[in-house]
């Protein structure tokens, strides 16, 4: 039976990895004021990114669940008038 990619031991351990790199990285920024600017700038433009990023994947979401919606209401409308076709021609064809 072959081992299972990720074990919690592996997890733990890039948890452990990922807050020492974060704690590094705290400390080298104090040091280093030029370095923190660097950093600084970065992280605003990720964040804009991230920004744009979702409002563009909302976008396509948005657009989908309107084509869905407006799919079916075709559909509806399409068999109300069927309906109301047949209605017409069963009551009003025979007099």
């Amino acid at each position: 039976m072959p081992r299972p990619l990720l074990t919690d031991d592996i997890i733990e351990q890039a948890q452990r990895e990922k807050l020492e790199a974060e704690l590094r990285l705290r400390r080298e920024l104090e040091e280093d004021e030029e370095l923190a600017q660097k950093y600084d700038q970065k992280e605003e433009e990720l964040a804009k990114q991230a920004v744009y990023k979702s409002r563009r994947i909302e976008n396509v979401k948005v657009k989908e669940r309107s084509k869905k919606l407006n799919k079916w209401l075709w559909i509806i409308l399409l068999v109300a008038l069927l309906l109301l076709v047949l209605f017409v021609l069963y009551y009003f064809t025979n007099l």
